[in-house]
């Protein structure tokens, strides 16, 4: 699992058209949002569930934890692609606890691409997305369902494992996109690749994603590359100078 690499940051970020340009490259697979990480992490927390000590008892059950989890994750790759370099994708991976969880499996530190967008664009199109979909937003940001992302990118960003990620701004992806990726070819040591930014086709199943929010319009996504329309008018000027404000990678810019 040498070529294991992730991609997680913010939503509405543009990591769907980034996980689509990279899967161009017919090196890579991508994957769509993935299972990967919830269920490695539940078969690694069972050796420590009280619930299950007597059946984890003696050192041949704690010495088979390690090399177990190796092989659930090369089972579950190799029954997906036969590509020599894996991006999985899930917001979850940039939390400290799945991090440290990996270099206890692996003994090295992941390697997370993680979009990110000025927060207030991030809600504003949230904010318009539910009124498209007749659906309540959120008073605040602990409120939506982009909470979780938001508050452990922000967790892992202030720790020692900052060095874990790569963070990818929207409008660089947009604007200067084989420049941007050939910044995350650096960052995951790989060689660069001439993208197609006039072609770009999905093969995730984002409509059916779209149906379980019921947010029809989540996840659109361009054939050549240009920017969102995302207007922060639907903000009011309270919520648009706090969330502003959230902008955390930006403080020391």
């Amino acid at each position: 699992m040498n070529n294991l690499f992730f991609l997680a940051g913010l939503p509405r970020s543009g990591s769907n058209l980034l996980g689509t340009l990279l899967n161009q490259n017919p090196l890579i697979y991508t994957t769509h949002s993935s299972s990967f990480v919830e269920i490695l992490y539940r078969n690694y927390s069972i050796w420590n569930e009280k619930n299950f000590a007597e059946d984890f008892i003696g050192n041949k059950m704690k010495d088979m934890k390690i090399p177990y989890l190796k092989e659930i994750t090369k089972s579950y790759f190799n029954q997906q692609t036969d590509k020599s370099i894996i991006i999985d994708k899930r917001r979850h991976w940039h939390m400290i606890e799945n991090i440290k969880m990996y270099k206890e499996i692996f003994n090295k530190y992941p390697k997370i691409i993680c979009p990110v967008r000025n927060v207030e664009e991030i809600v504003a199109s949230y904010k318009n997305l539910c009124v498209k979909n007749n659906k309540q937003f959120p008073k605040s940001l602990e409120g939506n369902r982009f909470d979780v992302p938001f508050f452990h990118l922000k967790d892992t960003w202030n720790s020692k494992f900052k060095k874990c990620l790569l963070f990818i701004e929207y409008n660089d992806l947009i604007k200067s996109t084989q420049k941007t990726l050939n910044k995350i070819y650096d960052f995951i040591e790989q060689p660069y690749y001439k993208h197609d930014l006039n072609n770009i086709v999905s093969n995730d199943p984002l409509q059916e994603v779209e149906k379980i929010y019921g947010l029809k319009g989540l996840h659109n996504l361009p054939k050549t590359i240009k920017k969102s329309i995302t207007s922060t008018d639907i903000l009011n000027a309270k919520e648009l100078k706090y969330y502003s404000l959230q902008n955390f990678w930006r403080i020391n810019d």
